[in-house]
């Protein structure tokens, strides 16, 4: 099955405030009866993830209203009812609460924790959890890749392209840092285990975690300065602290990372400045905003329709609107999909779980995406991505992808 993607012009409507909010009514046409469908979506609207994830806040919005305004679900009106977690895990379960008492049928999220916490309570309760990170059992979706796979997978390209292994008589020595956090705990794991597994190609140089929050790097410079890749912290202040702190201390280890780093690129680049980035790499499961391709075309039209004043802000902030908005994407096509098969008054969570294990799709740019009863991330492969001072930008080093490494 192959979607192709239409245009449309919208206007703005949104409300945004600090703890919560709840779109009613987003894109509602004339005095025309719908069947109302509420989103839930716990995000991080304040706290130290917000950078990268309020235009990932933005790209739900604006997508719901895509679909309200061009009526491509029949018949159904989408809500979104938004709560701010705070990227603290004190504040998942009381969020899935308030979601649910909104009557959310489906929840989003693109905090790593949430995943871990709520999807007991999704399966127990038939609430499908859609995630932009992780999944962690047969009731979260995941619109990514693993993050442990996607890791290994950059990994597996260095070692076969970007070191020579001859000229310097050795293996590279690598080495991880970040928070005390699940998705950094998941970067360690899958860089560490792939080192066990290649010792031909790297040595393990360790992995560090902080605590949350932590700004200050200096014992873990310390343990890394010998290594020839690093992977920075991948949050927020955690990420450029880190980034500004190594390159001051004078270290030239090349940096990796995920498409978490790259939500982070202009706060990385206003932080460090360009030619401490020149050279890293990452991976990410989307189409960046300098390629053209519908996808992209799409979402620079609603952002600039909908967020005209903080356009250029939010693309240059990095891939979080464009990444989110791709996999978000897929999620309303398997909610309109699951509406199509039962109808719209008899839509809920097992509608939506049926309609998301058969869904098999590629679009124009992109390889096969799909999930099966038992797999649970959506994408299959990744691009790989330059960060260049050249370009004062993110550029795309391969042009096409990099098959997962699933070992």
């Amino acid at each position: 099955m192959r979607h192709r993607l239409s245009t449309a012009t919208l206007g703005l409507v949104l409300v945004v405030s600090l703890v919560a909010t709840l779109c009613v009514g987003c894109g509602d046409s004339g005095g025309e009866t719908r069947t109302t469908i509420v989103i839930g979506h716990i995000s991080d609207m304040t706290g130290p993830a917000s950078p990268a994830l309020v235009p990932i806040n933005y790209a739900l919005e604006d997508l719901a209203y895509y679909y309200n305004t061009q009526e491509r679900i029949p018949g159904v009106r989408l809500v979104v009812a938004a709560y701010d977690g705070m990227y603290d895990p004190s504040r998942i379960l009381p969020g899935w609460e308030w979601v649910k008492e909104r009557r959310a049928k489906v929840v989003c999220t693109a905090l790593p924790p949430a995943v871990v916490t709520l999807e007991p309570f999704a399966e127990k309760e038939s609430i499908p959890v859609f995630s932009l990170t992780s999944s962690t059992g047969p009731w979260a979706f995941c619109g990514n890749v693993s993050t442990y796979h996607e890791v290994k997978t950059i990994l597996k390209w260095v070692a076969e392209n970007d070191w020579d292994y001859q000229a310097e008589g050795r293996v590279p020595r690598i080495g991880f840092v970040g928070w005390q956090e699940s998705y950094a705990i998941d970067c360690r794991d899958g860089m560490r285990d792939y080192c066990d597994d290649h010792p031909d190609q790297f040595e393990w140089g360790g992995g560090f975690l902080a605590p949350m929050g932590s700004a200050t790097w200096s014992g873990e410079i310390g343990q890394l300065k010998t290594c020839d890749y690093v992977m920075p912290p991948t949050t927020g202040v955690g990420t450029v602290s880190f980034i500004k702190q190594f390159r001051d201390a004078g270290y030239t280890a090349k940096f990796i990372g995920t498409d978490a780093h790259a939500a982070y690129e202009s706060l990385a680049a206003s932080w460090c400045g360009w030619d401490n980035l020149n050279g890293m790499r990452t991976v990410q499961i989307s189409r960046f905003w300098n390629e053209d391709f519908p996808m992209t075309e799409l979402a620079k039209q609603l952002l600039q329709e909908r967020h005209a004043a903080e356009y250029s802000e939010i693309i240059e902030s990095g891939v979080g609107y464009i990444g989110g908005f791709t996999q978000l994407y897929a999620f309303f096509e398997i909610l309109a999909a699951a509406v199509e098969n039962v109808g719209a008054e008899s839509f809920d969570g097992q509608a939506f779980y049926n309609a998301a294990i058969s869904y098999d799709v590629t679009w124009e740019g992109f390889e096969k995406w799909n999930y099966t009863e038992t797999k649970r991330n959506l994408p299959n492969d990744v691009g790989l991505f330059l960060w260049s001072a050249q370009h004062q930008d993110i550029v795309r080093e391969l042009p096409g992808w990099l098959p997962l490494v699933i070992e």
